[in-house]
């Protein structure tokens, strides 16, 4: 994956970051993805939360229609805590 990080790349993340409001957030993704891109993301991170709360996975393909080989991709990239810490802040956020 290190490939894929070049100035471009790079330039998509600090847009990330420079995103203040959920609206303006909103306003990105819909202008920069399709909605089922934007979809696939939402579901591979609540793939990540049921996984993380101990949800099997044939509960978390029934509650997010995810196939099996989604669940597994996210399962397998959980170990780098980077989803982790990001579902913590989110949570964090909505108490």
């Amino acid at each position: 994956m290190d490939n894929l990080y070049d100035y471009k790349t790079e330039q998509l993340m600090k847009a990330f970051l420079a995103l203040r409001t959920m609206e303006e957030c909103e306003d990105f993704f819909n202008d920069l993805c399709t909605q089922k891109e934007i979809l696939a993301f939402a579901q591979r991170l609540e793939v990540a939360r049921l996984l993380l709360n101990g949800h099997t996975y044939e509960e978390i393909e029934e509650l997010t229609y995810a196939t099996y080989n989604t669940i597994s991709r996210v399962r397998k990239v959980l170990h780098n805590q980077h989803l982790k810490c990001i579902l913590n802040r989110i949570n964090s956020s909505a108490q």
